[in-house]
């Protein structure tokens, strides 16, 4: 098992690029008329946090301000965690602007630390916002350690302790009253206060930095709280000229189903089911029901299935809207493909069957059993794609079933007291079966297999009349 090894990902000007990103021109965050944050470009021009606002007007003229607004900066920074659920499902949020990923359990799926580094890279290259990127044992100790030399190997705890060792007083995540009093007695750098003895601190300085430092250290357990799973993918497009034509669908659903894609690709998740919701001008709503035999989340697979399911639903009125949600997401897991398929192998049938599904006319189902005893109470009808069918118990897996039950039981002719099917008598073999259930009013049965002169092998019974009775095939 891999050691914990945390990142740390730091958007320092989140506030001032939540909206539209980076921004060459230069930029502010504003606070009572005070200077807050700048950008590179209005550091520039000698504008820093701090400064009124008329005085940084005065130094830049096309300065752009922006209010502060934490509900758009804490979206901004929940967006940037669901993007990072693909690489790691422990993604904590560290507000205002810090994000923490364990990793140390995913560096085999990287092929390895460089290849893990490879990955965050390719990710900060393509995020809208400015990043910087912290690496620890610990999530504090990412947190802290944004500076570190370029690494191709995973360093050893031992490398990390000595880094942490160097940080600076002023530096750490902590109040100022209490980087005050750390200062006071000569300390200037994190390290100063390794060696000295736990107890000590905690009574000089407070519980709560001592809890600190030893989270910091992983002396103690830092639990964090991963962001949850993301809700199941919904999404709707409003038609501004009414679509008249069902062909005309095909663009609209294949952009929904490329956003489905994205969206479950991102989180490594697949689907069993998706829906489609149409709104007429009629105000009618139609619902449409696509399912597949296996979880997947290819929108081409999605959209043959989801037109073929179109083509046999008739619509009242012209479509002003579309919508698509899913079912529960789940975990995406690929088998391993065969390295080299053998030739000539038969496509899965899964296919087909999900295309005959998607087919209402044929109105399929799966048989399954059901708690009775009587053979045409014993077998139910299930939906084509749901639960795994219900095993059947020992007793009666040893017994002879046919797999073709009538649904109710024929009346046949007798000749000398042998009973005839399609003008030709049954020979009966010696096996009996005994049923009998009087609480459902039914005299008893006794069953016996047939086997009749064209080849077919028969289940039949005879009832207490002396009456026999045809009620399936093998």
């Amino acid at each position: 098992m891999n050691p914990p090894l945390w990142l740390a990902l730091h958007f320092p000007l989140l506030a001032l690029e939540a909206v539209d990103g980076p921004s060459p021109e230069p930029r502010v965050l504003v606070r009572q008329q005070r200077i807050t944050l700048a950008n590179a470009a209005a550091r520039g021009a000698g504008v820093s946090a701090g400064l009124r606002l008329g005085t940084a007007r005065a130094l830049c003229d096309d300065l752009q301000v922006q209010q502060a607004n934490p509900q758009r900066e804490e979206r901004a920074l929940l967006r940037e965690a669901r993007h990072l659920l693909a690489m790691t499902p422990q993604v904590c949020l560290a507000p205002p602007h810090t994000l923490l990923l364990e990793v140390g359990g995913c560096l085999s799926l990287f092929g390895g630390f460089s290849g893990l580094l490879s990955r965050v890279d390719q990710y900060r290259l393509h995020c809208p916002l400015t990043s910087h990127l912290g690496l620890g044992p610990t999530p504090l100790a990412a947190w802290h350690l944004t500076e570190l030399p370029t690494l191709e190997h995973l360093p050893e705890r031992s490398r990390f302790q000595a880094w942490l060792a160097t940080l600076p007083i002023d530096t750490l995540a902590l109040e100022d009253a209490v980087k005050e009093r750390l200062r006071a007695p000569g300390f200037h750098t994190l390290g100063d206060l390794f060696a000295l003895p736990r107890a000590a601190l905690g009574k000089r300085f407070g519980t709560s930095f001592l809890d600190w430092l030893q989270r910091l250290l992983g002396e103690k357990a830092d639990v964090r709280r991963a962001i949850p799973a993301p809700a199941p993918f919904r999404e709707q497009q409003q038609f501004d000229d009414p679509i008249n034509d069902q062909a005309l669908l095909k663009i609209p659903m294949a952009a929904l189903l490329e956003q489905m894609e994205q969206h479950l690709r991102r989180y490594q998740e697949q689907v069993l089911a998706i829906r489609w919701h149409l709104r007429l001008d009629n105000r009618e709503r139609h619902t449409l029901l696509v399912r597949r035999a296996r979880p997947a989340h290819d929108a081409a697979g999605w959209l043959d299935l989801s037109l073929r399911r179109l083509e046999h639903q008739p619509l009242d009125g012209a479509v002003l809207g579309l919508g698509l949600d899913t079912s529960r997401p789940r975990p995406l897991n690929p088998g391993l493909a065969a390295l080299f398929p053998e030739p000539g192998a038969r496509a899965p049938l899964s296919g087909l069957l999900e295309k005959l599904v998607d087919t209402p006319g044929l109105a399929l189902y799966r048989p399954a059993l059901a708690d009775d005893h009587l053979p045409e109470y014993s077998e139910c009808r299930q939906p084509p794609f749901g639960m795994k069918p219900r095993e059947p118990e020992q007793d009666q897996a040893d017994q002879d079933r046919p797999l073709w039950l009538l649904e109710s039981p024929l009346r046949l002719h007798q000749d000398n007291g042998v009973p005839v099917w399609r003008g030709q008598p049954l020979r009966l073999f010696p096996q009996q079966e005994r049923f009998s259930q009087p609480w459902r009013g039914t005299m008893p049965r006794h069953y016996r297999l047939a086997h009749h002169p064209q080849g077919e092998c028969c289940w039949l019974f005879q009832d207490a009349r002396q009456q026999w009775w045809l009620h399936g095939f093998f």
